[in-house]
């Protein structure tokens, strides 16, 4: 009876594994379908936001329907297609331990370097930095600077390998210039883990980052309610240019 029971709970473990990476697949294709469309990274943003509440939305309706229909009999097995359209289930993204807008003066920088040019500065092409540029090297690994859920990681316009992650409150957090990234659509992260790796040279084109230096450099930027802030205040003293 014991070994039937192990037996069950292993079947039903891989059940659940399985159908989590279809969501997760789903998820990356429909990232990927509004990445398409969108025409700059605010599009971006906010159709994945929408996409995202109307899934949550769509997840609520389902949940009330399965309370609804629990007397009826036996539930079936979703078909595979079902399956594919159904979103990453609440339960597996992270819910900040911390607020981020509590984190000011705790981050550190997502990858070994240097600034090399501060929000608000001049891009030295005529546009302003909405971000901070820091310079690194070849083959960086890069961490996620907060907790979050990956709300969109793969090739976006000029930005290279382009990360977003919703970091709760309003805030996202963006990171472009990678040349791998290690996270997918619908997964959370924790503060400190390996999101990417940086290339042999820079691969973003930014507008922050046309100066011609091939030395690799990871772009990071700050939003609130889909406006670029500031990342200075959440930088750690050691890397913020306070004194």
């Amino acid at each position: 009876a014991e070994k039937k029971r192990l037996g069950m709970l292993l079947e039903a473990k891989q059940k659940l594994a399985a159908d989590t990476q279809t969501a997760l697949a789903a998820e990356k294709q429909r990232s990927a379908t509004l990445a398409a469309k969108a025409g700059s990274l605010k599009e971006l943003i906010a159709s994945l936001e929408a996409d995202r509440a109307r899934k949550a939305a769509d997840a609520a309706k389902a949940a009330e329907q399965k309370t609804a229909d629990a007397d009826k009999g036996p539930a079936s097995t979703p078909a595979p297609t079902e399956l594919a359209s159904l979103p990453v289930p609440e339960s597996n993204r992270l819910t900040a331990a911390a607020p981020f807008s509590a984190l000011q003066g705790q981050i550190a920088l997502p990858v070994t370097g240097r600034i090399k040019r501060r929000f608000g500065a001049n891009d030295g092409n005529g546009a302003v930095m909405l971000g901070d540029m820091v310079a690194t090297q070849s083959g960086a690994i890069v961490t996620a600077p907060a907790d979050g859920n990956v709300l969109y990681a793969g090739p976006f316009r000029s930005y290279g390998q382009l990360l977003i992650l919703n970091a709760g409150d309003g805030y996202h957090v963006v990171l472009a210039g990678m040349s791998r990234i290690s996270v997918a659509s619908g997964q959370s992260v924790l503060a400190g883990e390996p999101v990417g790796a940086m290339g042999e040279a820079r691969v973003a084109s930014t507008s922050a980052s046309k100066n011609g230096n091939a030395t690799p450099e990871l772009y990071v930027e700050f939003r609130k309610d889909g406006k670029p802030v500031d990342p200075a205040p959440w930088w750690a003293d050691r890397f913020s240019g306070r004194t």
